[in-house]
Parts: C-alpha cells; sequence; structure tokens
C-alpha cells in the first residue's frame, strides 16, 4: 500500500508539534479531512462549530520521506467547512486547497469512490511505534446514521484505529479509492468507537471539488490492452480484416512506424475480435525481453495455470519443452491443458527479440514453419517496426522472404478515424468537444503516424482539467497545456522542474545512460534495478508515480523500468537537448562498445586481441580523465588493460610465477607438519604476494608456534586512541543497577559533559547553560559521540537510530530503522560516517551528512564487540569472533584480520597497529602490528632461523632465490 499511502497527510499542532488527526489529497490541490482535525490543529475546541474557512495549516507527508529522505510540508486553506457535531451527528468534514506549492513529487492522489460502499475490508493509515506510519486492517459496516458508517476493527493494542487517525482515508485495498474519512473517539481507557464519513457525506460538503470526475477514457502514453477494447476507436474495419487474416494464417506480422499504435491495435483491436468470434481462443502475449525464450516460457506457463511470478522449476520445464519441441508443438500442448481450439502467440516489439544468437536462429525456423501451415492450430503475431522489418527480411534469408510475403501493414489514420478517436471516448461520459477543435487535432496528427501517442497524452491531459459539471473539453485547455506537440514535453519538464538539483542530474543520467539506446535515440531501453544506485531506482519509482515510465518485471522476477512510450523521446525537447550535448560521449561509448564485442582491426584503432589502440585510446583515456563518474567500471576497466597492454605483457611472466610460488609456499605451510617449518613458508608467502588470507596464515602459525603477534608500547603515546574507546559505549545490556547508580559523566570533552538520564535519555551539560537532551522512544543500546560533544548517534535495541547535532541544544538530524538490533556503534574523527553493527551479521555504514544513506555493508556473523575507524576514515576495524578484521573503505577490500580477545580497539594514528585496552592504571599496554614487513621481522624472530635450501627442495621444489629447481608441488598424498 506505499503508493496509496503517499496520499496520506497528517495534522500536528501549531505549538507542541503533537499528531491530531489525517488527511487525504484527493487530487493534485485538494485534501479532505475531519473539521475536528482542523479544530485541534488551530487550538480550538475540537467541537467548535465556528467557521474555519480562511484558515491557514500546516500538513506533511509523511510517507514520502523515505523518497525525499526528509518529510515534505505544504501549506493549506480551509475552503469548506461543514461543522462537526458529537461522535454520532454532524457532518465534520473539511475541504482545504494547497497554496504556494502544490503536491510533492510522489505523491499520488488518492480518488474518491464513484459509488458508495455497502460494506467490505478496508484499511486505515495513522501512525504506527517507530515508522512514519502504518496501515490498519478493519470491515466497513452499513450506515448507522445519515453521515456514519460503522467500522469494526481487526486489531489490537496498537495497531487500532485511535484518535490521532480520524479524517485518515478508509481506504478499498483492492479499487484504490476512498470509501470514507475517518472518526475515532475515545469513548474509555481501552475502547473506540470507530466511524467512516461516507463519500456522499464528503461531496456535499464540497460538492465542486469532491464530487468525483469520471475516470479519463484517454490512455496518455500507455498501450491499450484487451482490456481497453470498450476504448478504442478509429480501427474497426481494420481489425475485422486481420482477424479474417489471422484466421486463415499461422504466421502475421503487424508492421507500422513506430507511435503508431501496433501494440494497442494487437490488444485492444485485434484480440476482443477474435474472442467474440465462433473460434475459442487463447491468448498468449509476451514481449522479448531480457531473452526471448524466458519470455515465452513465462506466457506459456502463465496461461496453462501457473501464478504470475511464475516459479524457477516451471519456468525451466517450459524452456526445455520450448527447446526439445519446438514452439508449434507446446502452444498445442497449451491448447490441451486449456481445453480451447486455438492458440494466438503476439509478440510485442519482436525487432527486440532478433540478437544473431542460436536461440534466435531456432526461434526464427519454427516462425516459418508455421508461416507454412495453413489454418495452423498456433498462430503467431508479431508487431515489428517498419525499419526493423526492412532490415529483417533482408538479413534474414529464407524467414526474411516468408516475413515480407506475410506482413500486413498499421497505416496511419484517415481522418475519419481520428475524429472517431478524438471524440467517441469523450461521449461515453457525456463529454463533448469543441468542432474546431477536433478538425484542429486531426490537422496535426494527420499524416504523422508516431503522433497518436502525443495525440493521446494530450487529450488525456485535457481531461485532468475538467471542472465538475462541466461538459465540454474546452480550445483554452489545449492552449493551457501545450497543445499538442507542446503538451507532454510542457509536462515532463514540469515533473522535472519539481525535483531537486541533485535528482535532476540523477534524472539526466537515467536517461543518458539507462533508458535510451545507444544506436537509436528514439528507441527505449529497459533498465534492470540491479544495474542501478538506490538513489537512482528511487527516482525512477517517482518517474513512474508521474507516467513518465514505467516499473516491471521480467519474465525471471527482476524488476525494471523504461519509458512509457517512445513518444516522450521524440517529443521531449530537453532530453533531446541533452542527447544532443551528449552525442561526442555516446558516439565514443558505441565505438567502445563495438571494440569490446568484436576484437578485429578497424579505422578506429582496435587491434586484432580487442584491446584499444591508436586514437580511439587517447579518446577513451581523454573521457577517462574528464568524465570519470560516468565511464562504466567495465568501461573503465577496459581502457586501464588497454593502456597498460605493453607493462602486462613485459612483467606477465614473472608475476605469475611470483604468485604460483607464493600459492605454493602456502599451501606447504598448511601441510607442514613442523611449526618453525609451517612459519617459515608462509613468511616466504607473505614476501611474495601480500595477501590478508596469507597474513593470517602467518599470524595462525606465528600462534602454532607459541609466539605473540602482539608487542608492549608505552600507553603514554595512544591517548587519542584510548580517547575513542571510550566514546562509544554499550548501555543496554548493563541493567537497569548501571543506570540507577551512575554518578560520573559518561564522558567529558570539548568543555561538556555527557550524562546518562536515564533509559530513554542522554544529556550533554556544560556551565552556565541548559543541558541538551538527547532522547529516544526506546530505552538506549548504545551510543557514540564526537570527541568535543557537538555530535552523538544514538540506537535501540529494535533498530532505530538517531545523529543528533548538539549546540544549545539537540537537534535530530536525522533517523533511520535498521533491519535488526543495534549493537556496537562508531562515529568517524570527522563525525560524517557512522558503523553500526547489527544482529543480523551485518555492519553497515552509514552516511551522516546524506540523512543516514546506506553507503556500504560488511558481514560480521557473530557479536561483535567493538568498532573502530582508521585516522584517515578510509579504513574500519571490526572486533569480532576473536579476530580484529580490517577493512579498506575505499574498496571495501579486506586488508588485514589478527587474533584479538580484548574487547576493544582503536587503530594507531598512524593506521599501522591496533591498540588494546590496558587495566586502569597500567602504563603500558599491547600493540598489534598490521604492517607486513612488521609481522615478518615478529614470524622471522619467534622462528630463529630461515630456511634452509634442502627445506626449500623437499617442500617447494626451488632454491631460495626463487629459481626453479623441479618446480614439483608435492601431491596431496605425498607422492
Amino acid at each position: 500500500m506505499e503508493a496509496a499511502g503517499t496520499a496520506v497527510v497528517r495534522f500536528r499542532t501549531a505549538d507542541a508539534g503533537e499528531i491530531v488527526g489525517h488527511g487525504v489529497l484527493v487530487d493534485d490541490e485538494h485534501v479532505v479531512t475531519c473539521a475536528h482535525v482542523v479544530n485541534a490543529a488551530l487550538g480550538r475546541d475540537l467541537r467548535s462549530r465556528e467557521s474555519a474557512e480562511g484558515q491557514l495549516l500546516r500538513l506533511e507527508f509523511p510517507l514520502l520521506a523515505e523518497l525525499a529522505a526528509y518529510v515534505p510540508e505544504r501549506r493549506a486553506r480551509v475552503d469548506a467547512w461543514a461543522a462537526p457535531g458529537d461522535a454520532f451527528d454532524g457532518l465534520d468534514v473539511a475541504g482545504l486547497t494547497l497554496i504556494g506549492e502544490g503536491r510533492p513529487v510522489g505523491a499520488v492522489p488518492l480518488p474518491l469512490a464513484v459509488r458508495p460502499a455497502v460494506a467490505g475490508d478496508v484499511l486505515m493509515f495513522g501512525p504506527a511505534p517507530g515508522r512514519p506510519g502504518g496501515w490498519v486492517p478493519g470491515r466497513l459496516r452499513p450506515q448507522v446514521t445519515r453521515h456514519r458508517q460503522q467500522v469494526d476493527q481487526a486489531g489490537q493494542g496498537a495497531l487500532v484505529a485511535q484518535p490521532r487517525y480520524s479524517g485518515t482515508p478508509v481506504l478499498d485495498p483492492e479499487a484504490g479509492q476512498v470509501l470514507g474519512i475517518l472518526v475515532a473517539t475515545a469513548v474509555g481507557r481501552d475502547a473506540m468507537d470507530v466511524y467512516a464519513v461516507p463519500v456522499p457525506s464528503i461531496t456535499s460538503a464540497w460538492p465542486a471539488v469532491f464530487a468525483p470526475l469520471p475516470p479519463s477514457p484517454y490512455k496518455g502514453l500507455e498501450a491499450f490492452g484487451q482490456e481497453d477494447a470498450h476504448l478504442y476507436f478509429g480501427r474497426a474495419a481494420l481489425a475485422d480484416r486481420i482477424a479474417t487474416v489471422v484466421e486463415e494464417r499461422g504466421l502475421v506480422p503487424i508492421v507500422g512506424a513506430s507511435g503508431v499504435g501496433k501494440s494497442s491495435f494487437a490488444h485492444a483491436g485485434l484480440l476482443p475480435r477474435l474472442a467474440g468470434g465462433r473460434t475459442r481462443w487463447t491468448f498468449v502475449s509476451v514481449r522479448p525481453r531480457p531473452q526471448m525464450e524466458a519470455a515465452l516460457a513465462a506466457g506459456f506457463a502463465r496461461t496453462a495455470g501457473a501464478a504470475h511470478q511464475v516459479p524457477l522449476s516451471e519456468l525451466e520445464a517450459w524452456q526445455q519443452r520450448l527447446t526439445r519441441d519446438g514452439l508449434a508443438a507446446t502452444g498445442e500442448l497449451v491448447l490441451t491443458l486449456t481445453g480451447t481450439d486455438r492458440l494466438l502467440l503476439v509478440i510485442d516489439q519482436f525487432e527486440e527479440a532478433v540478437d544473431g544468437s542460436e536461440r534466435t536462429a531456432r526461434l526464427l525456423a519454427d516462425l516459418g514453419g508455421l508461416a507454412r501451415r495453413a489454418h495452423s492450430p498456433v498462430v503467431a503475431v508479431l508487431t515489428l517496426r517498419e525499419d526493423a522489418f526492412g532490415e529483417l527480411f533482408v538479413a534474414q534469408g529464407e524467414f526474411g522472404e516468408l516475413l515480407r510475403q506475410t506482413a500486413v501493414a498499421l497505416p496511419g489514420m484517415d481522418q475519419g478515424g481520428l475524429r472517431e478517436v478524438i471524440t467517441a471516448p469523450a461521449a461515453l461520459h457525456g463529454i463533448t468537444l469543441n468542432d474546431a477543435l477536433v478538425r484542429e487535432l486531426g490537422a496535426a496528427v494527420g499524416g504523422r503516424p508516431g503522433a497518436l501517442p502525443l495525440l493521446e497524452f494530450t487529450l488525456d491531459r485535457m481531461w485532468a482539467t475538467l471542472a465538475r459539471g462541466q461538459t465540454m473539453l474546452s480550445y483554452d485547455a489545449y492552449q493551457e497545456i501545450g497543445r499538442l506537440d507542446g503538451a507532454l514535453a510542457e509536462y515532463a519538464d514540469g515533473v522535472l522542474a519539481g525535483l531537486g538539483d541533485a535528482e535532476r542530474d540523477t534524472v539526466r543520467h537515467l536517461f543518458l545512460h539507462h533508458l535510451v539506446s545507444l544506436e537509436h535515440t528514439d528507441t527505449r531501453r529497459v533498465a534492470r534495478r540491479q544495474d542501478m544506485t538506490p538513489g537512482q531506482w528511487s527516482v525512477a519509482v517517482r518517474l513512474a508515480n508521474e507516467r513518465l515510465l514505467t516499473v516491471g518485471r521480467s519474465p525471471d522476477g527482476a524488476e525494471t523500468v523504461e519509458v512509457v512510450h517512445e513518444a516522450l523521446l521524440r517529443a521531449w525537447d530537453t532530453l533531446q537537448a541533452w542527447l544532443a550535448e551528449e552525442e561526442p560521449f555516446r558516439h565514443w561509448r558505441q565505438l567502445v562498445g563495438y571494440a569490446r564485442s568484436s576484437g578485429g582491426d578497424d579505422a578506429g584503432g582496435t587491434s586484432a586481441r580487442g584491446v584499444l589502440t591508436g586514437p580511439l585510446l587517447a579518446d577513451s583515456e581523454r573521457w577517462l580523465a574528464t568524465r570519470p563518474a560516468d565511464v562504466t567500471a567495465e568501461e573503465r576497466a577496459f581502457i586501464e588493460a588497454s593502456r597498460s597492454r605493453q607493462e602486462q605483457e613485459e612483467s606477465r611472466y614473472r608475476t605469475l610465477f611470483q604468485q604460483s610460488l607464493a600459492r605454493t609456499l602456502s599451501q606447504a605451510a598448511e601441510r607442514a607438519a613442523d611449526p618453525v617449518v609451517a612459519l617459515l613458508l608462509a613468511v616466504e608467502s607473505l614476501e611474495r604476494a601480500p595477501d590478508p588470507a596469507v597474513e593470517a596464515q602467518v599470524r595462525a602459525a606465528l600462534a602454532r608456534l607459541g609466539g605473540d603477534e602482539s608487542v608492549l608500547v608505552e600507553r603514554a603515546g595512544y591517548e587519542a586512541e584510548f580517547d575513542r574507546m571510550a566514546r562509544r559505549v554499550g548501555l543496554l545490556e548493563r541493567g537497569p543497577v548501571y543506570f540507577r547508580s551512575r554518578t560520573e559523566p559518561l564522558y567529558a570533552g570539548g568543555g561538556r559533559e555527557l550524562w546518562l538520564s536515564d533509559r530513554h535519555e542522554l544529556s550533554v551539560r556544560r556551565a552556565a547553560a541548559p543541558a541538551a537532551t538527547l532522547r529516544m522512544p526506546m530505552p538506549v543500546a548504545v551510543a557514540a559521540w564526537s570527541a568535543d560533544l557537538t555530535a552523538a548517534c544514538l540506537a535501540t535495541e529494535y533498530g532505530e537510530l538517531r545523529f543528533f547535532a548538539i549546540d544549545e541544544g539537540a537537534v535530530t538530524r536525522w533517523r533511520v530503522r535498521l533491519p535488526a538490533a543495534v549493537t556496537c556503534l562508531s562515529l568517524d574523527h570527522e563525525a560524517t560516517r557512522i558503523a553500526a553493527a547489527c544482529d543480523d551479521g551485518v555492519t553497515r555504514l552509514l552516511d551522516a551528512a546524506d540523512e543516514g544513506r546506506e553507503a556500504a555493508a560488511f558481514d560480521t556473523p557473530g557479536q561483535v564487540r567493538d568498532i573502530d575507524f582508521g585516522p584517515d576514515g578510509d579504513s574500519l576495524a571490526i572486533l569480532h569472533q576473536g579476530s580484529a578484521v580490517i577493512w579498506d573503505l575505499r574498496t571495501s577490500q579486506l586488508m588485514h584480520k589478527a587474533r584479538c580477545s580484548r574487547g576493544s580497539l582503536a587503530i594507531t594514528g598512524s593506521g599501522t597497529g591496533i591498540v588494546l585496552p590496558s587495566l586502569e592504571g597500567e602504563e603500558i599496554t599491547r600493540l598489534i602490528p598490521l604492517e607486513p614487513q612488521r609481522l615478518l621481522e615478529l614470524a622471522r624472530l619467534a622462528a630463529g632461523r630461515d630456511l634452509t635450501p634442502l627445506e626449500w627442495q623437499e617442500h617447494v621444489g626451488t632454491g631460495p632465490e626463487g629459481d626453479i629447481i623441479g618446480f614439483a608441488v608435492p601431491a596431496a598424498n605425498g607422492g
């Protein structure tokens, strides 16, 4: 219900900021709530009947916080007032209009139901512990009074509607429509009367705004589906003619220009004609993404009765049938399972299926077989762009000729058809259009087959301008939205203008690098969620809410996003400007792509070995230097591989030998029975190939020999490290006695003291100034803070984490909800990043400057005892399972792993060691060296000697200088 929740608004008192109720956005600018909620927000008596019209209130959109990283707020004016009575009487409705700013991007209005509901299951939104809000189930009962409809609740305890829920929408979860607004009244300590003000009562309070308008009969940029046949006009005669062709053939390619409506014609024109005939048809419709065979298998499986999200085992079984039996036999199996006469397979956007693979060749052969069959039980209809059609029948030999012989053209509409497209859908709702407007629209589209999506979009936008009671789509509305050629561009620019600078940059990046084909700028690409960052996916979802993109799933279950229609790519001037600016870079990217895939010599400077040379390599290095963020990891690796090819060739064999020798030494160390020999073999391996795993092997061998990998040092030189240990603490595990008996501050620094107030809060005190209170909604489990006590982070055992900025008082900069209890916290030296270890075995790196966004995550199974950031902020030490593990935060690679039995640690200021805690009063402590060279010194000292030449020969097969003697690694059985 996340999309529905974006329409819910929340009201608070102006003074204390307490939640007093909710409301719902019913269109782009109007909100409905209870009149008594408005009274509460204004600080008036709840049952005051005095009109509040003209009063201004602030409201917030609580569920948009996850998208916008903050709770968007707006101002609204009370424009309709129906005073409250008691719980059982009075209309109790207020209507508000957003002023100053429009609805936030991502807030999708919830329409009022067209017909009143008698009874049924409903959902209600309101406050929920630890979350921005939650949905509570209930059951709507028949009306008890004129303006009240009873609601029975299904929840208990905190999960029930309460007075602060008043004004929230009573939602039909199936239709996504508002059936009423909630009135919740406490009638006892644990008792609640819950009623809905039904839609007819709401609309009577402000009929000019709340009376629901009929839904738009125009599809905008969306394609028509079979369920939209009643809205599809203008091609009846053509649909009848092609339906006859389908009855007689096994293959029917429908060819037309981009935007002419091929998919809509097939699904809303052709399929309903066939379904209404005498033949019992089964329809399977697929798009060839991400791979044709998987799409076909998923389509057949669903038609045969599988769930919409086809289980992997069933998907694989149908793919095997297709491979083994072919398309026709598999389709006939579906006919047997469904008990129907014929199967029509619609492959939409067929050009996407042809990729030159062996699978494609098999599919074309199967389709060619269908083309040769008259009255085939399995018929394939292909929708195909005319430019791709020309390429296919030239390039595909025998199948290309069959394609040419069987293709039918889908031309642009004549003026009669266009008039029907324009006027007939509106007439279904009693709405007319000015004749001059109809003629102008027809003239603007005539002769431009690709303009049909623009026409539908324009009419849909005009429909949105209808006022209650209006019966004609006006010419003024047509002008207002930017006319045919400007409507879509103006709308897209409006959505873009509602975003922040960073989000606009993300939109540009999405279109240029994910959503538009490199080869054809008027062709869309399907982008997968896994290829985007979380921030990019969040923006993509917001654009989908604004109907510029559409979110879906591939047959294998992966979430995808694409442009809702290619008309947007052609009509949006802003995008065309972006593409023009980006043309040199996109052209270079095409050439690099060809080089990566071909590996043959060409004029661009690609060598026979598939690496870049000459001018193309020079261009690649220039783009890498000037646009590093836009060069993909694969392109970067390809460029760097090309740049360093000569160096790699010269050092290749030497490097391979040293690595191989290091592996041999490491394996020999594992097998060696003598602990001294095992340690020396591991030392030799680490010298040749520094690696965390080999380093750990040296430390283990040192321990096996009884040596200590740590050294004693003077504590006095590590005050900063011990101070960092003191700036993080676990509280919940210490128990109530610790909280009651605390008589000293937890920490003092920067002229301030941090005190433990109670299980829910800490306070920062300083001389002659009020204390700054850091309060949590539940007992504090762990805490960490900066050295000057200007920033602190607290977390609960339920995963709630808050970041506080401390000045004169304490301000919650942000809060996040982690998926598991937080057991350990640490702040870096600048308080810009936080490391949080959780009970789910993951330590998360959070960006304090970006609302707690997760920047990295590390697997840390078991209990994490302590965490510390390196002095430069580029490394992180995590103490768990008896080991101190050091991660490089720049690369997310493991740097070191050392045994450690203490409960705390700190990385030294030089980053070359780990300081361990010492007992109170001790002037010495222990240091675990991290530098490989220092570890090697300790290891050689513990061993007391070097490997002898005989031991080299026995265990490794080489001499001590690395010269190959016999390079025969002993087998595992000693042979």
